[in-house]
């Protein structure tokens, strides 16, 4: 009486039928006609050996995992059949029809297979389903947030042109003197567009960092990055009563994103003068420890309120109800945290303040 041939050794004798029989069903229904047999076939041959060694490993002629959890060849699928445009129900039905196409070879041998083996089958093409899924739902999802990211940044630079050439021509009217001096309403038409300009460039800076782009390092110094945010907060501390404490700004050169981590230091700072109790002072200092920034931001809020530390940098979240602004602030400087592969924290201090602590690693 013949040995009745493991699902395995089927699999292994007739890979190229099951390919057959599983092109058969894909091409021109789950997958255009137009795709080459190349791209179309794609990571399936290597998924089938993958199949044929949990098989072994369940039949004892192995010692891993018979069925993995994750399958970085569907996961590379997934993302290949994103990138030729097949829809998620297609990339899923693929895989029904692997496992149709290997039940049907293995009943043409006459194969009698076991609970067991079809249980492994079943389960490594759920596998297989997860991994596909999973890594286009990703890729798909990034793609969307970067296109949208792009649509943003493209209506904020147009938004922003003619703001600034307006900013220009009101300072050319001042200076001429063709503006009553003083004037509370020149003041405000002022202030608005400069705030406008603002929210603008916080836009931008969103865009860009969320959209992935590359990291533009330059050499500069704390120091340096110090002076520029203490000028960009000084009037408003000026005009709260707030005294501004600088501090450890170092001379040593460092690697970083400038404008990036000059956005994420001064949203810091504003923010903290911002809230911080009128008459009272920000602390703003730094340090370089091992290749890393460490730099503090304190203010003298009062603390936050309970919940408000977990969500303190998600976007459109403001720490108080006060009028004037969107909660882009902390949300941009984590980001642009994340991008140099740093860490941005908040330590609440009730009664008293809050203090933001960032670190980066700057080693040239």
């Amino acid at each position: 009486m013949l040995r009745a041939m493991p699902l395995y050794e089927v699999l292994a004798a007739q890979r190229e039928e099951v390919l057959v029989r599983w092109q058969r069903v894909v091409r021109g229904t789950l997958a255009p006609e137009a795709i080459r047999p190349v791209e179309l076939i794609n990571h399936i041959p290597q998924y089938i050996n993958e199949i044929i060694a949990a098989l072994r490993v369940d039949a004892g002629l192995s010692t891993t995992d018979p069925t993995p959890e994750e399958s970085s060849t569907a996961e590379g699928h997934g993302v290949q059949r994103l990138r030729l445009g097949f829809s998620l129900d297609s990339v899923v039905r693929e895989y029904g029809a692997l496992r149709d196409a290997i039940l049907d070879c293995a009943r043409a041998t006459g194969a009698e297979l076991s609970v067991r083996e079809l249980q492994v089958l079943f389960d490594t093409i759920v596998t297989g389903i997860a991994g596909a899924v999973s890594q286009y739902a990703h890729q798909r999802d990034a793609e969307l947030l970067r296109h949208t990211n792009e649509h943003f940044a493209f209506i904020a630079h147009e938004l922003r042109n003619p703001l600034s050439s307006a900013m220009l021509g009101l300072q050319l009217l001042k200076e001429k003197g063709q503006l009553p001096t003083p004037s509370r309403s020149v003041d405000a038409v002022e202030r608005g567009i400069q705030r406008a300009v603002e929210l603008i460039d916080e836009t931008l800076q969103v865009a860009r960092v969320a959209s992935g782009i590359e990291l533009r390092r330059q050499r500069t110094t704390l120091k340096a990055l110090f002076e520029e945010v203490e000028l960009g907060a000084v009037s408003e501390a000026e005009s709260r009563g707030v005294k501004l404490s600088i501090d450890g700004g170092s001379d040593e050169a460092i690697s970083l994103d400038v404008r990036l981590v000059r956005s994420a230091l001064g949203n810091l700072l504003r923010n903290a003068v911002k809230y911080t109790a009128p008459g009272s002072e920000v602390s703003l200092r730094g340090r370089i420890t091992n290749g890393r920034a460490v730099v503090e931001v304190e203010d003298c809020c009062g603390g936050l309120p309970p919940g408000k530390v977990e969500e303190a940098f998600a976007p459109f979240v403001r720490l108080d109800r006060r009028p004037g602004g969107f909660g882009l602030g902390l949300a941009i400087a984590k980001q642009a945290v994340d991008a140099h592969g740093g860490s941005i924290r908040v330590q609440n201090l009730p009664g008293k303040g809050c203090i933001f602590v960032l670190e980066l690693p700057v080693a040239l």
